[in-house]
Parts: C-alpha cells; sequence; structure tokens
C-alpha cells in the first residue's frame, strides 16, 4: 500500500475549488482554503485561470502529507514503532480531519497510546466523523484494528 495513493483514493482530485461535507473551501487533494493559503505560485494561478494544475495539487499533497505526519509523531510518541497500516491510518485520519479536530478525539488518542487496538477502532467507529466519510471510514477502522 502507497500512503499517497490511499490519500488520493479518499480525497479525489478537484482542480477548481468547491466545499467539502465539512463546508470549508477546498481545492486539490483535500486542500482546506479557508485554513491555509496556497503558496504564492499556486494562488497566482487560481486567480488568474480559475484552476490549478495536477502538479500543484500533487505538491500540496505533499505539503499536507508532511504536515500530517509531523503531527501524528507529536501527537503519538510511539507513532514510528507502529504497523505501517496503522501509520497511514492515523495519517490518513489527521489529513482529513486536521490536528485541532484530530486532538478532539481524546479517548480515542489514549487508546492508540495504550495500544489497545481495538478500542481505539471503536472510537473512531463510533465517532461522527465515522459517519460523514463514506468508505474511508470503514477502511481507516480496519487498518487500525487489524495493522
Amino acid at each position: 500500500m502507497n500512503l499517497l495513493d490511499l490519500i488520493r483514493r479518499h480525497e479525489g482530485l478537484r482542480l477548481k475549488p468547491y466545499f467539502c461535507t465539512g463546508g470549508a473551501r477546498t481545492i486539490g487533494y483535500g486542500w482546506n482554503l479557508d485554513a491555509h493559503p496556497l503558496p504564492t505560485d499556486i494562488a497566482a494561478c487560481l486567480r488568474v485561470t480559475g484552476a490549478i494544475t495536477e502538479d500543484m495539487a500533487e505538491r500540496l499533497l505533499n505539503i499536507s502529507v508532511d504536515a500530517a505526519i509531523r503531527d501524528c509523531r507529536a501527537i503519538f510518541p510511539d507513532f514510528d514503532s507502529y504497523s505501517e497500516a496503522r501509520q497511514f491510518a492515523l495519517i490518513d485520519f489527521i489529513f482529513n480531519v486536521g490536528v485541532t479536530t484530530a486532538l478532539k478525539f481524546k479517548r480515542t488518542i489514549a487508546a492508540v497510546k495504550a495500544g489497545d487496538w481495538d478500542r481505539a477502532a471503536d472510537g473512531f467507529q463510533n465517532s461522527k466523523w465515522f459517519s460523514q466519510v463514506k468508505s474511508r471510514g470503514p477502511e481507516i477502522v480496519s487498518m487500525i484494528r487489524n495493522g
């Protein structure tokens, strides 16, 4: 499994701005325009053409994934010891909701830190997030539960 492919599949690609299910203006592979300003050259392209290129969307994806990885390492001190599937699931989750929302999953975070993968999976599954994200939710829960 490839992390970027997983996120691409879950997010989908849109080269013109749209509103995500949470109501945020979004572009590319889930780049939240309301929360994160675009790099100058990408913002200029969007202003002039009304869209960005696939290469620009890939740049934004890489920036966002790098940030999600940093956030995972900050939240979960043992992150690098988790199985690849669990790492990918947590990165994908934080990529999707952002670190501020992720930190609200206090009991689920505690379960991950304790290595209680079933309780962590249940925490994700019993959340409002799970009901909002279609196929992403069951896949993430399975990755957390089964490693």
